[in-house]
């Protein structure tokens, strides 16, 4: 049976390399993003994007004080989840604000701007009773020096659909702190795309680098599985032995498990003389990009993830194990 499925072997021995090799950079990604704090910093930098302030203030500790979005990280809210730390001699705040916590911290920071004087016009139209407060904090927006104006025209956008929407004036605060939640998710999940983005293309270059480090280059890989019927056939053979890992990739019992895996297996990954002299024959620009493009195709399987190639090596096993199945699917 063995020799009936040469490509699913070579399929289901590169696929094991990527599950393992997507681990290891999957743990050190999480590792340096959470030591350098990439979710903090992009979240601040996202929020004072929302609120229309210059990003450079964010590296003027005595400035950011007096910002919108200062204010905000100041607040009696968020002060509570962040932590007290300081990087780059600056404050970092939390990796996550809630968008009910952001509302009610951003209404506590326009509450506290200075009134407006009772014999201006924005006080003089008659307003009613019941939504004197709504009334009074955009008349404070309104004619603030201290928000910018991309900040003042969304909020007057939000007040103006939260009158529209309100059934009753007693409701319209309620309503406007919904409308500022509102806008903030939907202005992070954009935000979250292209924190997401970011993480992926630093993957790619982890992953190219830990190939390059490890000598784990997808084209020799390719070539000496598909050349070693052997390795092919113990890969194939244990394989099966991780299949119940998918709950929890990165414990130690399943990281051991694949390192028994590898270890128990002849893998054409590292600087060993016999790889060396295959890969490189001769020095000469085609021998080197196509090795370059083997580590880079490396990096950028291993940026998938382990568990998409980890789901992958499931099925691949499974459609091993079922013999006929592979040929049946192709007479349909």
């Amino acid at each position: 049976m063995m020799g009936h499925f040469p490509l699913l072997d070579i399929a289901i021995g590169l696929t094991l390399i990527y599950t393992f090799l997507s681990l290891l950079v999957s743990e050190l990604t999480e590792f340096m993003t959470t030591l350098l704090r990439w979710r903090a910093h992009h979240l601040q930098q996202g929020i004072m994007t929302l609120l229309g302030e210059s990003l450079a203030l964010r590296y003027h500790p005595d400035q950011f004080k007096n910002t919108v979005t200062g204010k905000l990280y100041y607040s009696s809210l968020i002060a509570s989840i962040t932590q007290r730390t300081r990087q780059y001699r600056r404050f970092v705040g939390p990796s996550y604000i809630p968008s009910t916590v952001f509302a009610d911290a951003l209404l506590e920071v326009l509450q506290t701007l200075p009134e407006v004087e009772r014999q201006q016009p924005q006080l003089q139209q008659g307003v009613d009773q019941s939504m004197s407060e709504l009334a009074r904090l955009m008349a404070k927006v309104e004619n603030s020096d201290q928000l910018p104006a991309r900040l003042k025209d969304n909020l007057k956008r939000l007040a103006n659909r939260t009158q529209m929407q309100a059934k009753s004036t007693e409701l319209q605060m309620e309503q406007f702190r919904h409308e500022i939640a509102f806008w903030y998710e939907h202005s992070m999940e954009r935000l979250s795309g292209a924190y997401r983005r970011k993480v992926k293309a630093f993957t790619v270059l982890m992953g190219s680098i830990l190939a390059i480090l490890i000598n784990a280059d997808s084209l020799y890989m390719l070539r000496r599985i598909s050349e070693n019927t052997a390795t092919r056939s113990v890969i194939v053979q244990n394989a099966v032995q991780i299949q119940g890992c998918q709950e929890d990739l990165s414990s130690a019992q399943c990281m051991n498990k694949m390192a028994k895996l590898l270890d128990s297996t002849t893998v054409p990954i590292g600087w060993h003389p016999v790889n060396f002299q295959q890969q490189f024959p001769q020095f000469n620009p085609i021998v080197l990009l196509k090795v370059f493009l083997g580590w880079l195709l490396t990096g950028i399987a291993i940026s998938m993830g382990s568990r998409f190639w980890f789901q992958i090596l499931d099925q691949l096993v499974h459609v091993r194990e079922t013999g006929e199945k592979p040929t049946a699917l192709e007479k349909q």
